[in-house]
């Protein structure tokens, strides 16, 4: 490999094109910088503002939310089989296993969406989300009386989550 700024563009396009669907830019830094250490931070976001702007990756907002999706683009799948054999055999089985075990818990963070803050009056607002790719399915705010009620929501947000969807759509769309 010729520099270490390729090889980082190569591992990006490779867990991108593994992911195999479009992911949030944090969680590609995530899965990429903390998780596994493949690429440093910085390195890592120069690298994906280089890729997106040579047209390797693109991004596209999600409409009512302000966290952009980041694909792999047709130029970025030639570049990445062009390339392939560039990448170490014993990097590309850990990323492909690494993804593999983990697409589903990283699918989850990203369409499982939770946050609160507090309020003037000292309660505080627990904001969920259900999104997927293309569009928010779920909007709701919910205010509570302490700080530990509302970390408690978002610790059990992604496991609660396809529930509270189902039940919703059960009472407002089944009747």
């Amino acid at each position: 490999m010729q520099d270490e700024s390729t090889k980082h563009k190569l591992l990006v396009l490779f867990v991108l094109e593994k992911f195999e669907m479009p992911i949030s830019e944090d969680l590609l830094l995530t899965i990429c910088c903390i998780d596994n250490g493949w690429i440093p931070y910085l390195y890592c976001k120069q690298v994906i503002n280089e890729l997106i702007k040579s047209a390797f990756i693109s991004r596209s907002v999600t409409p009512g939310d302000n966290n952009s999706l980041l694909s792999i683009t047709a130029d970025g799948r030639s570049c990445i089989a062009y390339f392939y054999n560039d990448i170490p055999l014993s990097l590309q089985t850990e990323i492909t296993t690494f993804i593999k075990e983990n697409r589903i818990t990283y699918r989850k963070k990203q369409e499982f969406v939770c946050d609160y803050f507090r309020n003037n009056d000292g309660t505080f607002t627990v904001a969920l989300k259900i999104q997927d790719a293309s569009k928010v399915l779920v909007d709701l705010k919910i205010v509570v009386d302490s700080r530990a009620l509302a970390t408690s929501i978002k610790n059990s947000w992604e496991q609660t989550a396809p529930e509270v969807y189902k039940a919703l759509h059960d009472i407002l769309l089944e009747n």
